[in-house]
């Protein structure tokens, strides 16, 4: 790695930079200077504000390539997950909102159209750049000058499903379409599978394209396989060609390639740029590059610098909706406090070593779930499929059937990309496949792509499904042992954050959690809070503000959304005034909803009214990012105060 790193105030090509059309009035000879100069300003303003790091230096090159031969106010550029579009938004102007990168009222780790014209999708989930870019081509394709379609996709994300269902459609119809394979061997962890073993033996001879050539060259100049050479000797001449030509996969497929090419030469590239846009059909442009090219760990540690946290807090900027410090709803801190994913990969290796029957299964997120460990103690049990939901999914189905229990750790807004097989072959074969779904609820930063607050609704539809949200590590690990039980599926959802250990229990001596049945923490006199999850801990610290006052409210940890503890909510429904529910979830379709629909189904008492309802959940709308989770807890009013609020007004009249 040779690059130059300019210092902080060398920045004098790149502040001449506000638009596309600045950096055409450059030379080309210029170009790897203001590639230099933007590598030093990721370096520094990521690393203060924290964000996606390694994928970004290792696109400087690409994305001034691109900016350099394209014009993307009539062209269309489509950043696949699109987390390595920072130096596409500073060539289109936004340098000076990267200050408040991922933070409240800031700018969007990822693309996104309300920001900028040259942002057409607002994506955060892998291997659909080349599908939205041939829709793009096939919308265009009737005009006298169809504008140019680029889609850049990562080698992780062409293991995805989609991103060879678009290659094979591509392929067949022909429209132009250029799509950027940017080869850097990693997604967020080391990229895996056949497609990844096959790419790396592209990059693992940088002289086969000069090679493969040659030998093409050699053949076609040896008279008895030349032009009037027979049948056979074609065949063999196109076995040798697959033998020393790059990429003759997607050549099968109708795709032209081209490459291997260097990612991070900027003239090159864009040479290369000029001549493959005049190609008609679906062309693959196999670029090389280092993720993380310019930072001093990324050598040895690719992974580590995927995506860093800020160095120092970041600035505060008090405004009506920031919510103080008494309310933010973390459950817990000190030395008896873990993250909710450090609580499931503790029980789960567990559980492991108890039963060799247990399998662990993730897409591409080995670290994100914290299967790590278990993948270093348990290989022969670990199974990483890459960026495939879908298959990950119908993969733990077979291993079920054939007698192991598989448990598959996944984001719950990445299980969406899997419902059909969650669907098929899971819940209609009622196999014991246990999901446990990371970051459910809201996650600060990464903002509506990766909040993860559908899973209640479009699991709770299932029949035979179990659902389940602990509180605390000690409940994480019971739900764990349960769904080892169970004859059928179970979802298990925690959030982004911290909770308590409030006791060390060995495995024998802990109780055995009942499906369905929730727990009474605090009885109550006119209302009662069922919270759901972690939420439990801010019902927990509102009825403490409420004791203080010499008011009693009654707060239940739920434990299960389905099947539901209706016993005991009936119970509640008929000594209660007011049953309030909590849940980081949308409220359509949620944990509330089910309480609803159960309290329908109560018979009316003739001499009472059964308590009204009301449920507190996010709102039928997207969550923008913010700097911490606690402040989208806030704003919506799922914190300690905004549970208070609501109580106040269900209770005014009895306080007064």
């Amino acid at each position: 790695m040779t690059d130059t790193i300019p210092d902080k105030d060398q920045a004098a090509l790149l502040d001449r930079i506000a638009s596309p059309a600045d950096l055409k009035r450059l030379t080309r000879d210029q170009l790897p200077e203001v590639c230099a100069e933007m590598r030093a300003f990721l370096l520094r303003t990521v690393q203060e504000t924290g964000g996606h790091l390694g994928s970004n230096l290792g696109v400087v090159e690409l994305a001034t390539a691109l900016h350099y031969t394209f014009d993307f106010r009539r062209d269309r550029l489509v950043w696949d997950v699109s987390h390595q579009s920072y130096p596409h938004k500073i060539l289109t102007g936004r340098r000076g909102d990267f200050a408040k990168l991922r933070r409240t009222g800031g700018m969007c780790g990822f693309t996104n159209p309300s920001e900028s014209e040259y942002d057409l999708f607002h994506t955060g989930h892998a291997g659909t750049s080349i599908s939205l870019g041939l829709g793009l081509a096939l919308a265009t394709a009737h005009e006298p000058e169809p504008p140019h379609v680029v889609s850049v996709i990562g080698d992780a994300s062409l293991g995805a499903g989609v991103a060879f269902e678009a290659l094979n459609h591509a392929g067949a119809v022909g429209r132009s379409l250029l799509v950027v394979l940017n080869d850097n061997e990693w997604s967020i962890s080391k990229s895996v599978g056949a497609m990844a073993r096959y790419l790396s033996r592209i990059r693992s001879n940088r002289l086969v394209q000069r090679a493969g050539q040659e030998t093409k060259n050699l053949i076609s100049a040896i008279p008895l396989i030349g032009p009037r050479m027979d049948r056979t000797l074609e065949q063999v001449g196109e076995v040798m060609r697959h033998a020393f030509v790059p990429g003759h996969v997607f050549e099968e497929l109708g795709v032209c390639y081209v490459g291997p090419i260097d990612g991070h030469d900027v003239v090159g590239l864009i040479e290369t740029l000029e001549r493959v846009s005049k190609l008609d059909g679906v062309v693959l442009l196999h670029i090389l590059t280092e993720k993380g090219r310019g930072h001093p760990k990324a050598p040895d540690h690719p992974e580590r610098v995927h995506a860093v946290a800020p160095q120092a807090k970041p600035p505060r900027v008090p405004d009506k909706t920031e919510p103080p410090e008494k309310s933010a709803p973390a459950p817990a801190s000190g030395p008896q406090a873990v993250s909710f994913t450090k609580a499931f990969a503790d029980a789960l290796a567990q559980l492991a070593e108890r039963d060799v029957r247990v399998h662990a299964i993730t897409a591409a997120m080995p670290s994100g779930t914290g299967l790590t460990g278990f993948a270093e103690r348990f290989p022969a049990r670990f199974h990483d499929t890459g960026i495939t939901e879908q298959h990950a999914v119908a993969l733990c189905s077979g291993m079920a059937k054939a007698g192991l229990r598989p448990v598959a750790a996944i984001y719950s807004t990445f299980l969406q990309r899997g419902y059909d097989q969650v669907f098929q072959e899971v819940a209609l074969q009622g196999l014991p496949i246990m999901f446990c779904l990371d970051r459910a609820g809201l996650v600060g930063q990464d903002g509506p792509t990766h909040n993860g607050v559908f899973d209640i609704a479009y699991l709770r539809t299932l029949p035979g499904f179990t659902l389940c949200a602990p509180r605390d590590a000690t409940d994480m690990a019971r739900m764990l042992e349960m769904g080892l039980a169970l004859d059928g599926p179970l979802a298990v959802r925690f959030p982004r954050g911290t909770c308590p250990r409030p006791e060390v229990v060995h495995p024998s001596e802990r109780r055995a959690m009942a499906p369905g049945k929730a727990e009474v923490l605090a009885e109550g006199d006119k209302a009662v809070v069922w919270a759901y999850g972690a939420l439990v801990h801010v019902a927990l610290e509102v009825a403490e503000r409420y004791r203080a006052r010499g008011v009693e409210i009654g707060v239940v940890d739920a434990r299960f959304a389905k099947p539901l503890d209706e016993e005991l909510l009936l119970q509640h429904a008929l000594r209660y005034r007011h049953i309030v529910t909590l849940e980081e979830h949308q409220r359509a379709g949620g944990f509330g909803s089910a309480v609803l629909e159960a309290w329908s189904r109560f018979p009316a008492p003739a001499d009472r009214t059964l308590a009204r309802v009301r449920i507190l959940g996010i709102p039928d709308r997207f969550c923008d990012h913010k700097t911490t989770r606690e402040e989208q807890l806030h704003e919506i009013g799922l914190d300690a105060d905004g549970l208070e609020r609501t109580l106040r007004n269900l209770l005014q009249p009895a306080l007064v």
